[in-house]
C-alpha cells in the first residue's frame, strides 16, 4: 500500500464521511429546493467515488481554479463544500487514518484530496451553473452582490480597510452611487 495514496484511507472511512456529510448537509439551510438534503443524498456516493478516483491522479500543487455562482442558488456549492469537511472531519478524527503518518506525508496526502474535492467540484458547479436559467438571465458583466462584496473587500485589504457602503454598491451593482438615481448620499 502507498501511504501517500488517499484512495485506502477513503475506502476505509467512506461509510463515516457519508453519515457526516448527510449531518452537515441538514444542518444548513437549503438554499434553494434543489439543495434539500434529500434530493442530494442519493448524489453522495457517486460524488465520493469521483473525489476518490480524481485523488489518485491529484497532484500536490495548489489548484487556483474557482466557480463563481452567480445567482447564489446553485446547490453543488454547499453539496461539495460539507463534503470536503465531512472527508476531513472523519479523517482527522479517526486515530487509524491520518495520525500514524509523517507530517510530510500527511500534509501530501491532504493536499492531494482537497485538490481532488476542488476539482470535482468546480467541474460539477460549472457544469450546473451552465444550465441555470437563472444565471442566464443575468447580464455577464454583472456578478453576484456576494461575490462583488468579496471582491470589494479583497481590493480593499491590502490597505487595511474594509469596503465602504459606497464601494461595495458600486462593486455590485456596476454603477456609482453618485449616479444612482435612488441613492440620497445619507448613509454614508
Amino acid at each position: 500500500m502507498n501511504l501517500g495514496d488517499p484512495r485506502p484511507l477513503l475506502d476505509r472511512h467512506a461509510a463515516r464521511i457519508l453519515t457526516r456529510w448527510r449531518e452537515q448537509l441538514r444542518a444548513l439551510p437549503p438554499s434553494s429546493a434543489l439543495a434539500d438534503p434529500e434530493v442530494l443524498a442519493p448524489l453522495m456516493a457517486p460524488a465520493l467515488a469521483r473525489v476518490r478516483h480524481e485523488s489518485a491522479l491529484a497532484t500536490v500543487s495548489a489548484l487556483d481554479a474557482g466557480t463563481d455562482c452567480r445567482c447564489g442558488l446553485n446547490p453543488m456549492v454547499t453539496f461539495y463544500l460539507t463534503g470536503e469537511c465531512a472527508a476531513f472531519d472523519v479523517l482527522w478524527a479517526q486515530p487509524d487514518a491520518l495520525a500514524p503518518l509523517s507530517p510530510d506525508l500527511r500534509e501530501e496526502l491532504c493536499h492531494k484530496l482537497r485538490n481532488a474535492w476542488h476539482l470535482v467540484a468546480t467541474e460539477e458547479i460549472a457544469l450546473f451553473c451552465s444550465l441555470c436559467q437563472r444565471g442566464a438571465a443575468l447580464d455577464a458583466a454583472q456578478a453576484h452582490p456576494a461575490s462583488a462584496i468579496l471582491r470589494a473587500r479583497r481590493a480593499h485589504s491590502h490597505h487595511g480597510l474594509s469596503a465602504s457602503a459606497k464601494d461595495v454598491s458600486e462593486a455590485a451593482h456596476g454603477m456609482s452611487l453618485a449616479t444612482d438615481p435612488l441613492y440620497d448620499g445619507k448613509h454614508d
